[in-house]
């Protein structure tokens, strides 16, 4: 997959509001899918996988293979699952491989020691329960997820406030128009500031 418009290391400054803004509303997914852990964030090219209901075979498969290093897993087809995406063994797995977090549509567990790992989840809730492996499901393409359409190589933007899907051909623009949304709240903020200074000092 070309990843080539978004290469780490990825502007620190660009967050799910700067990147929702940059799309006016588009691309964001729906607030059940969420971050499992505050102060998560993460931002990649996406490496999607369609799942089966209360199975994860298909994510086993993944880690055969060579996943891109800094890719985000996002994982469709578990939203009606009882059962776990993953765990913390497998995220383990991931993070030795190189990815840099997860969004899904299904549940996880273990969310203690996903914690403890530091590795990004945005994902519907937690269970104990583990997934069957038996239903290969398919790698690459594009998945739906949440309602929004995700292909292999699109820009994810991920953290407390939510996940963000940018198409990637449209990303270097988003990028722009992100960062010019940024320089106008930064006017806008030191405004604010200077007008709560001269308001505090008119009344020293």
């Amino acid at each position: 997959m070309d990843n080539s418009t978004l290469t780490p290391p990825y502007p620190a400054w660009l967050s799910a509001t700067l990147a929702a803004d940059a799309t006016e509303g588009r691309g964001v997914l729906p607030t059940w899918i969420k971050a499992l852990h505050t102060g998560s964030r993460v931002v990649g090219p996406a490496f999607v996988l369609l799942a089966c209901e209360d199975d994860n075979a298909v994510i086993r498969v993944a880690l055969t293979g060579a996943l891109p290093h800094g890719c985000v897993l996002v994982v469709a087809g578990q939203s009606t699952s009882r059962t776990a995406t993953i765990g913390g063994l497998m995220a383990l797995e991931f993070q030795q491989a190189g990815v840099a977090g997860l969004i899904t549509d299904g549940l996880v567990r273990d969310s203690q020691e996903l914690a403890q790992l530091g590795f990004p989840v945005w994902c519907r809730g937690t269970t104990p329960t583990a997934s069957g492996k038996h239903n290969p499901g398919t790698i690459g393409g594009s998945v739906t997820i949440g309602g929004a359409l995700v292909r292999a190589g699109d820009w994810v933007i991920a953290d407390d406030d939510g996940v963000v899907i940018w198409p990637q051909a449209e990303g270097p623009a988003l990028l722009v128009r992100a960062q010019e949304k940024r320089a106008a709240d930064d006017v806008r903020l030191t405004h604010l500031r200077a007008t709560a200074g001269r308001a505090a000092g008119s009344t020293a």
